[in-house]
């Protein structure tokens, strides 16, 4: 289920979907307490094919390739392996893309596999497992903080929050990353830029949680093996200040980030959980829908930043002055009653 507005709350009972992309084996059992690094389900990835066209790589025809082939059917490659080679030093060369076999040839070009992965899935959460779906997925129960995001890279991580700026509105500066990041989940402000991503990498932080991600470096994002949200979106975007007060009052606690936007073939937000041990909390779900008296915050212009109390939820889509027609709710804003559309809301618990 992927939510219209974003959900800020300080204490919550919390159930964490822990999912397969395809059929496995679920490891634990109903009522086990797991922590964060255990190892909760497993799967083997189907082998990948690729056809390496090994004529167009040398710049000759396919007739011709035969000649050139340093590798035969079989034959098991790393990446970067040279497969085919003519010109000698300095000539023209065809690598193995990735690891894997040589499992075919024909007409120039080689059929290439990629060998099969096995693939972990961990807690990421400290709880107790609620549900398990056989070679499916599992409910881990806990309870803490949660955080909704509204963008991130799809990597997740377990590490303790550090945060490096002083207020929302300031920005992640390489400067600010030292040797005492290694392994921390680093909050900065509004965005950061790409000097701070690569000493973020060189200091091995453990993820990182920003406003808003520009839009330049979405591709580089995507490829760190560490997890990168913001809370507000894309763009050079100041973190709500709900969300900034929230991570510097539990700064210090170890958190679960996951920067995931779809499992499987559910479409999730990513989401920050800082598990805080109590028996008392919010009897909330992250998945709880908008009621009369929820507070929420606004999200875009005019009234970016204004929070106040939803007063009423029209039944359907109402029209807007652009014309569009969205899902929202009446809210009371410092005595002004405004409509907003759910994506423009942020839930405050």
């Amino acid at each position: 289920m992927f939510l219209p507005y974003s959900i800020v709350n300080p204490l919550m009972h919390i159930e964490v979907v822990r999912s397969l992309s395809l059929p496995g084996q679920i490891v634990v059992h109903e009522g086990e307490v797991v922590e964060p690094l255990q190892i909760v389900a497993e799967m083997t990835e189907p082998p990948v094919f690729q056809i390496i066209n090994v004529a167009r790589e040398l710049g000759i025809s396919p007739k011709k390739a035969a000649r050139y082939l340093t590798v035969k059917v079989g034959a098991t490659l790393s990446k970067g392996d040279v497969m085919a080679s003519r010109g000698g030093w300095g000539g023209r060369v065809c690598q193995a893309p990735f690891k894997g076999t040589v499992t075919g040839y024909g007409r120039g070009r080689f059929l290439f596999e990629a060998q099969s992965r096995r693939v972990q899935l961990k807690a990421l959460v400290p709880g107790r497992v609620a549900r398990v779906w056989p070679d499916e997925q599992l409910v881990i129960q806990t309870q803490g903080a949660f955080i909704q995001g509204a963008w991130g890279n799809g990597k997740e991580n377990y590490g303790v929050v550090q945060l490096v700026v002083r207020s929302a509105r300031h920005a992640l500066r390489a400067k600010r990353l030292d040797a005492s990041v290694q392994g921390a989940i680093v909050v900065g402000g509004t965005c950061l830029d790409e000097e701070a991503l690569e000493q973020a990498l060189v200091m091995r932080v453990g993820g990182i949680i920003v406003g808003g991600v520009p839009v330049n470096l979405l591709p580089r994002l995507r490829e760190v093996d560490f997890p990168v949200l913001a809370t507000e979106g894309v763009g050079k975007i100041p973190m709500s200040t709900a969300v900034f007060k929230l991570l510097r009052s539990l700064a210090g606690r170890e958190a679960a980030v996951s920067g995931r936007s779809r499992t499987g073939r559910e479409v999730k937000r990513p989401y920050i959980v800082i598990p805080i041990p109590s028996d008392t909390g919010a009897r909330a779900h992250p998945e709880t829908p908008l009621e009369v008296g929820s507070r929420v915050r606004a999200l875009r212009q005019p009234y970016l930043g204004m929070s106040g109390t939803v007063v009423s939820l029209p039944q359907g889509p109402v029209a807007l002055k652009t014309g569009a027609r969205l899902p929202g709710a009446e809210v009371d804003l410092d005595g002004e009653m405004v409509f907003l559309p759910f994506a423009n809301l942020e839930m405050l618990l």
